[in-house]
């Protein structure tokens, strides 16, 4: 219990800190958008569609199906509305941990996360409407086409290749950058789409950016057009000064629409299946403890993300026969529900950089918190495909953001967190992300019991493949090699020593050194994926093979991770899923 207190205590100090930053002297914000009351239902009602979870792909498709007037669907979602403070961009740091969090643990085995105070990774998982799109970091990030072609050979339909899912991720969008919208990428990016979309345009970076470019990388306007190897400056889920999560992009300005049913706080429970393994409906509990039951005439779609969509199926006897058998739940389809997890396992490393007495100014709460690029890089120059993602922040001397971010987001132990605060005193600071973008690591995602109201054990498999600690070993060590650039020799750039009481006795900056530092410095980056994969637990228009009436759409489906953020990839998944069911269900415009 006390470490519990303690954890929650200091994420409560992190927020007060940054919200007292990021509000100083700045003006009130916008009006908070209205998501709709929850529906006054009493049970046994009917409804064509019943979305389980309004998350990013819950929300996308409460809005998609509802554009047929005559088609009735029931939004259920577990949590509430998004708060006030989700809507500003520079205060994602406050979000993770807090009460609109799952606050999912991984379990522990005693091989990797040992450098983290419980042992085990912090799964941050939204809990609200627009789930984890209201506290992510908002990069707006797509994949290569090599990425949607191992999906299209996985479902076994081109539908899935590069060319049949771009139309999608251009129909969520409006981009807002003139300068792209300027360029010959605009035919990449919509203009009329939900989701507002803009770019990182701080001067801070450009220094950066030209050492890259000293090192032979391209530097690119935009990687979601024919070219994806490069560093750039990214896209944000963010306009208007607005965090555009899901919630408020999709469903606030369609909550009038008198077909659509939402139920918040609210939990389901059980997955209704009949004798003949049709999907009839769900059950579920309500804020108040009561259960209730309700009737999908068409379908019942999953859209409760990589976690919660597979327990459910298990939990409907819906997955593999051995662990089902294991709890007593009778078989109704002997699929690998659970199996194929994946993450982007990441690490991180800071730079110092010139000394810096003038304060900087507070943080404005309607942007990205701090200036930031990304690079996405190939070890072979010749290959078309990145193999690593870095994501850099630019950090003025007097920023907590490094220190917070690897003490209360990431959970290291304290002496790594203070070795890093301490090494970067009074200088600013380059602290950059990078993750291994296409690992070969496996997990899964099984029952701890048959009360849907446990946690689904996560085990994440994390270099469980040696070959994946090799390779982010590897890409620390190349990425390290910008210490040699003239802008970084120019104000002594070094690397911050964190001093890991677990490499002690290795040379550092060295092959065997890195490794250790890999093994220790890792983490996730909220990217959950797999546990529901196209081919093996969905066929191509996402029916859950086996049963009838019953569809997942959400990060669960890709049978293998996109080489970047997995936001955008789910967007395009729920609006592809749309049209399936309006495919399947002739539910054309009105008719």
């Amino acid at each position: 219990m006390a470490v519990l207190v303690s954890r929650q205590l200091l994420r409560l100090l992190v927020a007060l800190h940054v919200l007292q930053a990021a509000c100083a002297a700045q003006p009130a914000g916008p009006a908070l958008p209205h998501y709709g009351r929850t529906a006054n239902l009493s049970g046994g009602e009917g409804f064509d569609f019943i979305i389980v979870g309004g998350g990013t792909a819950g929300c996308v498709l409460a809005n998609r199906l509802t554009e047929h007037e005559r088609t009735s669907v029931l939004l259920v979602e577990a949590g509430g509305d998004p708060p006030y403070e989700s809507m500003f961009p520079a205060l994602f740091p406050a979000m993770s941990g807090s009460r609109v969090d799952k606050n999912y643990t991984s379990e522990n085995d005693e091989r990797t996360q040992q450098c983290h105070r419980n042992r085990v990774s912090n799964l941050t998982s939204g809990h609200m409407l627009g789930g984890s799109s209201g506290l992510n970091y908002m990069l707006y990030v797509r994949g290569a086409p090599p990425d949607y072609a191992r999906w299209a050979a996985a479902a076994r339909d081109p539908a899935w290749s590069w060319p049949g899912v771009l139309s999608y991720f251009i129909k969520s969008e409006r981009l807002e950058d003139p300068d792209l919208l300027n360029s010959p990428y605009k035919i990449y990016h919509g203009t009329d789409g939900y989701m507002g979309v803009t770019r990182e345009n701080r001067s801070e970076i450009n220094k950066f950016l030209e050492a890259f470019y000293e090192m032979g990388h391209e530097v690119l306007l935009d990687v979601n057009g024919d070219r994806h190897v490069g560093f750039t400056s990214p896209l944000f889920n963010i306009a208007d000064g607005v965090r555009q999560s899901a919630a408020y992009s999709f469903l606030a300005p369609i909550v009038q629409r008198k077909n659509l049913f939402i139920l918040k706080n609210t939990l389901v429970t059980e997955v209704i299946l009949d004798k003949d393994n049709n999907a009839k409906g769900v059950k579920v509990k309500t804020q108040r403890g009561t259960f209730l039951s309700f009737v999908a005439r068409k379908e019942v779609i999953l859209s409760a993300g990589a976690f919660r969509s597979p327990q459910l199926l298990m939990l409907a006897g819906i997955g593999p026969r051995d662990h089902l058998e294991e709890l007593g739940i009778p078989i109704r389809s002997n699929i690998p529900v659970g199996l194929n997890y994946q993450d982007h396992v990441a690490t991180f490393m800071s730079f110092k950089m010139g000394e810096s007495v003038t304060p900087s100014a507070p943080p404005d709460k309607h942007l990205f918190p701090l200036p930031a690029f990304v690079g996405y890089v190939a070890l072979d120059k010749h290959h078309k495909q990145p193999d690593y993602q870095v994501v850099n922040f630019v950090v003025p001397h007097d920023s907590d953001f490094p220190f917070n971010l690897c003490a209360v987001g990431y959970w290291f132990d304290y002496d790594i967190c203070n070795n890093l605060r301490n090494g970067g005193m009074g200088k600013n600071t380059l602290f950059s992300t990078l993750n291994i973008l296409h690992p070969r690591s496996r997990g899964r995602v099984r029952l701890r019991s048959r009360d849907p109201e446990d946690p689904p054990a996560v085990h994440t498999g994390m270099f469980s493949d040696e070959r994946d600690l090799d390779d982010l070993a590897k890409y620390l060590e190349d990425h390290a090699r910008i210490v040699n650039t003239t802008y970084f020799k120019s104000v002594g750039s070094e690397i911050i020593d964190l001093k890991l009481e677990m490499c002690r006795g290795l040379r550092p900056w060295s092959g065997p050194y890195w490794r250790c530092y890999t093994r220790c410095v890792m983490n996730t980056m909220y990217h959950y994926a797999g546990t529901c994969a196209l081919g093996g637990v969905v066929d191509a228009r996402l029916r859950v093979r086996g049963v009838r009436r019953l569809r997942v759409a959400d990060a669960s489906v890709m049978p293998t991770l996109p080489g970047g953020n997995t936001h955008a990839p789910v967007l395009m998944i729920a609006e592809k899923a749309a049209d399936f069911i309006k495919e399947d269900h002739r539910l054309f415009c009105n008719q």
